[in-house]
């Protein structure tokens, strides 16, 4: 009887392991978990690619304002959209779900709609079928989430993410694509820019994204940077992507919250004129 009760808890525990985290085959001690957010609560981005319910004055149904996945059992990655005064509106920054990817215009909208705010929560992913809104997320998943907001000397609207019950874990990386919104503005040229109608890399501009992480106390760990893209040098530039990309953000270190800021050339007397938006997918974390 002994035996047998070992035995069930050795069972027991390598299903509780496998269940939530995915083991590295160079070490079997170390265990991970991967947000892709197909699992996160709170409803996607829509009815549009606009994302009308990410909106407190929204009444075709339920708002998104929050959500969370599991990492572990009763530990959630969490994640929303920014409070002002009480109401959440997109934007004020935050993250949002999304399965959107519509990179062309489509019937109906005026042209160059595709890179505007109206088609804010798609994703400018080329190794998925434009428009079909399926399979554009990192590895052919349908769910990835979409990042806005950032902080400057006038604005507080940056986009984060943190652990609940101050559990802290090693971020490891995240995939990372551009919007159309995003891609659009930087290709294409931004209406609103320092230099209307041309694209960045025709002024040797810049843009890029960096991800802070916080421990359980509150205290910053340290800031990772990736440029989106960066023209200023011809012979060896930054050229934006239009697939899933991963970022190694590592050097945060164990974290209990990261967040999102970005910084550009193209940035005016109210800040960045450059869109400030992201999608993320597959969240890596180290579990021990």
């Amino acid at each position: 009887m002994k035996n047998q009760k070992l035995f069930f808890a050795l069972i027991s525990a390598s299903l509780m392991l496998a269940s939530c985290s995915d083991d590295d085959p160079a070490d079997p001690t170390v265990y991970r978990r991967v947000i892709g957010f197909e699992n996160a609560s709170g409803p996607l981005a829509g009815p549009t690619s606009y994302g009308a319910n990410l909106y407190d004055g929204y009444t075709g149904g339920t708002q998104f304002i929050n959500g969370a996945e599991e990492v572990e059992d009763g530990v959630y990655l969490e994640f929303g959209i920014n409070s002002d005064a009480g109401t959440y509106n997109f934007w004020n920054g935050g993250i949002v779900r999304s399965d959107w990817n519509y990179r062309t215009d489509i019937a109906g909208q005026s042209a160059g709609w595709w890179y505007t705010f109206s088609n804010q929560c798609s994703v400018y992913n080329t190794a998925s079928t434009d428009g079909a809104n399926r399979g554009a997320g990192a590895d052919g998943s349908n769910t990835f989430a979409v990042i806005n907001g950032y902080s400057d000397a006038n604005n507080n609207k940056s986009a984060s993410f943190n652990f609940s019950g101050s559990k802290e874990y090693l971020v490891e990386n995240i995939a990372v694509c551009p919007t159309s919104y995003l891609y659009g503005n930087i290709t294409e040229g931004n209406a609103y820019g320092n230099d209307p109608g041309k694209s960045l890399k025709e002024v040797g501009g810049w843009f890029k994204v960096t991800a802070t992480g916080y421990n359980a106390a509150g205290t910053k760990t340290a800031t990772v940077e990736k440029y989106i893209c960066d023209y200023r040098n011809a012979s060896s530039p930054v050229e934006i992507a239009s697939t899933w990309e991963t970022w190694d953000v590592s050097a945060m270190g164990r974290v209990n919250k990261v967040v999102f800021n970005f910084e550009g050339s193209d940035t005016g007397q109210w800040g960045l004129n450059t869109p400030a938006y992201l999608a993320i997918d597959n969240i890596t974390l180290r579990l021990n």
